[in-house]
């Protein structure tokens, strides 16, 4: 995803705690909701009236940008020339403070978006300080500053990011990459190690088993970390998430390692999910592994995942001790799904997560936002992008 698309994402995603619920956001102004929900907290009704018409000024802006094509490279320059005045004000004076920090992203996009990286980035961090317990901010400054080769200055950004979402796999790979172009080779190598440890916990939870038969997590959880291992694209995951398909029992889970599959698009998975579409019964499983096998066809990667290796299991308390010894994992005769040399990341002769094509979704490598363009990640089956 570009870091022009990434910024987008998450002005929808920052506009959500103002608007609220299911409510749309480009009909029910920000502030008249909380108003609604909380007249004490309102303020005075001059104050009430000024935000609403900021609101609504707002997302008329927010809506004129994301409606310019993408052959459009003007039009950001445009807006900005033409509503800066009104979005500056929006930013400096509404009472409600997500309606201010989306003026700011807003105005950071579109002067990005304009080639004014100096200035996106010092809207960016006045999101940041309107918001400071929220990751989404530090997440586009992040990636602003790493765009603008100020890699130093993104890398506490990007650790406020890893430290809000431990499981963001292309967050930890980003924070690696990051500490290497700033010459942190201890911070990279923490950090790489941080992801393989992630990852590692991550195909542990789609799979493993108590010797009883149960899975160790619930289904919602395993469903999660399936999605989670989206960005990684190593051979050993790849492994982990097809073993994890051939024993899964909850067709909801099923289809959480299908879709994550479909968008990691490895053409080694073409075959396996073919053969799954032959014999599965559950409609919802049947949708994610036509949408999967279309995703690969559209544009697959060309890596070759093995052959899964056998059923782990974990001991139920008061098991035996040899039942204990047998399922550990990592030991000799245990191998746990998503094992791989890349488990120590720095090592001479170790590739270091983020150095294979299979990286990161939707990117050749994983370069740092900025070095090049890439196309966003697929969509699963059934849901709509991200709101610009």
């Amino acid at each position: 995803m570009t870091g022009s698309a990434l910024r987008r994402c998450v002005l929808a995603l920052l506009l959500l705690p103002a608007c609220g619920g299911a409510d749309d956001p480009h009909t029910v102004p920000v502030v008249a909701k909380k108003a609604e929900a909380k007249p004490a907290l309102a303020g005075p009704a001059d104050a009430i009236r000024g935000d609403d018409a900021m609101a609504a000024r707002y997302l008329e802006i927010k809506e004129r940008f994301a409606a310019l094509p993408p052959e459009d490279r003007a039009g950001p320059g445009r807006i900005v020339a033409e509503t800066g005045p009104e979005l500056r004000t929006i930013a400096d004076t509404a009472k409600d403070l997500h309606l201010r920090a989306n003026a700011s992203l807003l105005l950071g996009t579109l002067y990005e978006a304009s080639g004014d990286a100096r200035t996106a980035i010092s809207f960016y961090r006045q999101v940041v300080a309107l918001l400071p317990d929220d990751a989404a901010p530090h997440r586009v400054l992040a990636v602003a500053l790493a765009t603008d080769k100020q890699f130093a200055a993104a890398l506490p950004e990007q650790e406020r990011v890893v430290k809000d979402d431990p499981d963001d796999l292309e967050a930890w790979l980003l924070l690696g990459e990051l500490a290497v172009k700033a010459d942190q080779k201890e911070r990279a190598t923490a950090a790489y190690a941080a992801y393989e440890m992630r990852r590692k916990g991550l195909t542990d939870g789609i799979s493993l088993k108590k010797t009883d038969g149960t899975f160790v997590l619930p289904a919602e959880q395993r469903a999660a970390c399936a999605r989670a291992l989206v960005p990684a694209r190593d051979n050993g995951t790849a492994i982990a998430l097809l073993y994890a398909l051939s024993i899964e029992t909850e067709p909801a889970v099923r289809a959480a390692i299908v879709e994550a599959m479909g968008t990691q698009r490895l053409s080694g998975y073409k075959q396996a999910l073919e053969d799954r579409l032959k014999t599965e019964t559950a409609q919802e499983v049947k949708e994610a592994l036509v949408w999967a096998l279309a995703e690969i066809q559209r544009d697959p990667l060309d890596t070759r995942p093995g052959v899964a290796p056998e059923a782990v299991a974990v001991p139920v308390p008061g098991d035996s001790p040899a039942g204990a010894a047998a399922s550990e994992s990592g030991k000799a005769g245990a191998p746990v799904p998503g094992d791989s040399p890349a488990a120590a990341s720095g090592k001479a002769g170790t590739p270091v997560p983020g150095d294979s094509p299979a990286a990161a979704p939707g990117k050749a490598a994983a370069p740092v936002p900025g070095d090049s363009k890439t196309p966003a990640p697929a969509q699963s089956p059934g849901t709509a992008g991200a709101a610009p």
